[in-house]
């Protein structure tokens, strides 16, 4: 079985038998990785310790089982291990919704170096930043670049006529973007947003998330947003995000 070192953050995973783990992986070299944890969960042998907990970052060691999905851990050293994102209940949840839309916008062996790049820092930033939702929100919608399903914010998804800047528009996650006054009868998925969330959602997709980190906007507004993007998330993925709804309710 071939051996692979590539840098991997544990994006997932659940109990196998008595004694193993599967854990999801996404890794700097190889995406997304499957690999089983043999004697994880065995007490005596604490092979892994706590480092294969959800959200940390590490060096993977693993062995590739050719022509299958699930491979096998052989080592996980810990690099950062985002403690204080498990001991607030809020951040850890941002970066639950964080992971759990990378797990579920990418297959097996899809390679993205810069997705990676994007998750690490984002894990980093929610841990330190004083303004973790708003954070969350640009990695999110930097995701749905990287996923092929960044929205079009700037002209009209149907007449490609320009959206003023200082106008409410509307937007559609099946269209692809905001639409004009003109273009929204018949759209089934519309969703109004105000120019204070186009002006943030504009900034954030051509900005990095340390700049985002930065900005403040008024929470009704961060809401608007919030709402926006788990709308086109839905669409990319199929699905809503658990995490996000279990979010919502704290």
């Amino acid at each position: 079985m071939p051996l692979h070192s590539t840098e991997a953050i544990v994006i997932g995973g659940h109990d196998l038998a008595e004694a193993d783990r599967i854990v999801v992986f996404y890794t700097e070299a190889s995406g997304k990785v499957r690999a089983v944890a043999e004697g994880a969960r065995r007490i005596r042998t604490k092979r892994f310790g706590g480092n294969l907990q959800l959200l940390t970052r590490g060096q993977l060691v693993y062995f590739e089982r050719p022509s299958k999905t699930l491979h096998k851990v052989n080592e996980f050293a810990v690099i950062r291990s985002h403690q204080r994102l498990r001991e607030d209940l809020d951040r850890f949840m941002l970066g639950c919704v964080g992971v759990e839309a990378v797990a579920g916008g990418v297959e097996e062996g899809d390679v993205s170096p810069e997705l990676y790049r994007l998750l690490a820092e984002g894990l980093q930033l929610l841990e330190d930043s004083s303004r973790p939702h708003l954070v969350m929100q640009a990695f999110l919608l930097h995701l749905l670049r990287l996923l092929g399903y960044l929205p079009e914010l700037s002209v009209c998804v149907r007449c490609r006529k320009a959206v003023p800047s200082r106008d409410d528009a509307d937007l559609s996650p099946m269209q692809g973007g905001v639409l004009c006054a003109g273009c929204r009868s018949g759209v089934a998925d519309v969703l109004p947003a105000s120019a204070a969330a186009l002006a943030f959602l504009r900034g954030a997709s051509t900005s990095t998330l340390r700049i985002v980190d930065r900005v403040s906007i008024f929470p009704q507004v961060l809401q608007e947003v919030s709402d926006i993007l788990q709308a086109f998330l839905r669409h990319a993925l199929g699905r809503s995000l658990r995490s996000a709804e279990v979010l919502a309710r704290l």
